[in-house]
């Protein structure tokens, strides 16, 4: 395939084994319930019947994905500066996409486009909240050009094919995941996610033994027989020590698919990244386009020497919707040491940022989170528990969680800090995972100040800071100062001639 996209271009031949996969993929979702409806209710009927549907229908879908492959093409118009594709069978549709609204172009490959040998890139907007296109099948030196011309909008003749990889050696790693690191890495990060998970597994299990004993006419269900008869509390510590097991697995497994192979390499202006156990994905990183840069460790990861880091990227109406972030455009780089995050923080911003002046929130932040943690609900539970006899035996149950709570609320406190310098902000923030959000002043595409009326004698405001890629906020600060503050950056973006992106 060559690298003239001026003229529409198809895509790889073998396009079409990848359409076909697809589409076939596509269809077994919608129709796997019909399938197994016609299955059950077939005894009776002729076995023959049903391949020859299946074959005309493998028939048919060989068809649309040849169909689809022909009338697929894209090019760039230069004089336009736009990316155009055109596709369909039955409709035929053109997209165009505008150069300088194109915010990531990833060079991915799944597990049958590596079977095939072909790489699909797929086109993200900062105007829209989903992939905006994608090429489905195309070899990955040509992707590589197409992903440089877009993202550069480099004018005919300027495309740095001696740049692309494949081409002279590549240059040593700046960050490459040992199987050692990613071990780690599952180990101490990611607890929600892998919990969630759990808690989705074992409802579902619960669901089926729920079924099991419906359709065996079981005199009682399994679980409901043994919360009945109750558990000792060897039993409970198997079961947590179990669940522990399952979850510390689950998260090692996530991170070795996803992370799998992990490297960012340094080239020219970017950082190119890529990862993936069953599906390849290359990114590249432009500093122009992070909106935050933030690193997180908690206190395990502290002993070892690990931190993840993140970059937000602009996403889809996330300066107007507040704690709303679009993940989609959030690039994860875990495992880090110390020296690794400075170097990526300097290919980023340039410098280390400093923490020049500390803002500390009112002790207020702490009282009224235990007020609203901790007096209410403990008055509640106290308040039904007085009606309600049978619940007087949990009472002790308030003691661990009026000081597991507390301590938790006290290091959200502690953690909870704005540092400020000429031109960057960064906020401290967390429990367990300690974030710091890193952000420059020009980023900023709103201003919120708030004051209740009961604080305003306290002089206590709160700071919320808009951007492309979510938000940041400082509660319970001096209201002077954060105004002091916001009139600063106002006065430093109109002033200023960086641009936000």
């Amino acid at each position: 395939m060559g690298t003239d996209f001026s003229e529409p271009k198809r895509q790889s031949a073998a396009g079409v084994a990848v359409m076909f996969a697809d589409h076939l993929q596509r269809s077994i979702r919608v129709l796997v319930f019909p399938i197994i409806l016609v299955l059950v209710r077939a005894k009776g009927m002729n076995h023959w019947y049903l391949i020859a549907g299946f074959l005309v229908f493998l028939f048919i879908l060989i068809i649309y994905s040849y169909l689809s492959y022909l009338r697929f093409s894209f090019f760039l118009d230069e004089e336009k500066q736009e990316f155009v594709i055109q596709k369909g069978v039955l409709s035929k549709e053109h997209i165009s996409i505008r150069l300088d609204k194109i915010q990531q172009v990833n060079i991915n490959q799944s597990l049958i486009q590596r079977i095939i040998g072909v790489y699909s890139l797929d086109i993200d907007t900062a105007g829209s909240d989903k992939k905006e296109a994608s090429i489905k099948a195309i070899d990955h030196h040509t992707a590589t050009i197409l992903r440089e011309r877009l993202l550069n909008r480099d004018t005919p003749g300027t495309t740095t094919e001696k740049s692309t990889d494949g081409q002279g050696p590549n240059p040593e790693p700046l960050l490459k995941l040992s199987t050692t690191t990613l071990l780690k890495v599952g180990l101490t990060s990611n607890y929600g996610a892998s919990v969630a998970l759990l808690m989705g597994f074992i409802f579902a299990i619960m669901e089926m033994l729920k079924n099991y004993t419906e359709a065996f006419q079981l005199e009682e269900n399994p679980i409901k027989a043994l919360s009945t008869e109750g558990l000792n509390l060897i039993s409970i510590g198997v079961l947590l020590f179990f669940a522990l097991l399952i979850i510390l697995g689950t998260n090692i497994l996530r991170n070795f698919i996803k992370y799998f192979d992990f490297e960012v390499i340094k080239k020219k202006a970017v950082l190119a990244i890529t990862s993936g156990l069953f599906e390849k994905k290359h990114t590249l990183l432009k500093p122009a386009r992070v909106q935050i840069s933030s690193y997180s460790q908690n206190y395990f990861q502290k002993k070892l020497d690990l931190m993840n880091m993140k970059f937000k990227q602009a996403s889809f109406d996330s300066a107007d919707e507040d704690d709303k972030d679009n993940k989609k455009h959030d690039i994860e780089i875990p495992g880090c040491d110390e020296n690794e995050r400075d170097e990526l923080l300097k290919m980023i911003f340039e410098c280390i940022p400093p923490k020049n002046s500390t803002f500390i929130p009112n002790y207020r932040f702490l009282f009224l989170t235990i007020m609203l943690k901790v007096v209410i609900p403990i008055s509640f539970f106290l308040l039904i528990g007085s009606v309600l006899v049978h619940l007087r035996p949990y009472f002790w149950w308030i003691i661990p969680y009026t000081i597991l709570v507390v301590i938790m609320l006290y290091f959200e406190f502690a953690h909870h800090r704005l540092y400020l310098s000429e031109n960057f902000i960064i906020k401290k923030s967390g429990i367990w995972d300690v974030e710091h959000q890193i952000m420059e002043p020009h980023k900023i595409q709103g201003i919120t100040t708030k004051q209740y009326f009961w604080h305003k004698k306290a002089n206590i405001g709160h700071l919320v800071l808009h951007t492309a890629a979510g938000t940041i906020h400082f509660k319970y600060g001096n209201y002077a100062e954060i105004h002091r503050m916001a009139n600063y950056w106002l006065y430093y973006i109109e002033s200023g001639k960086k641009d936000w992106m």
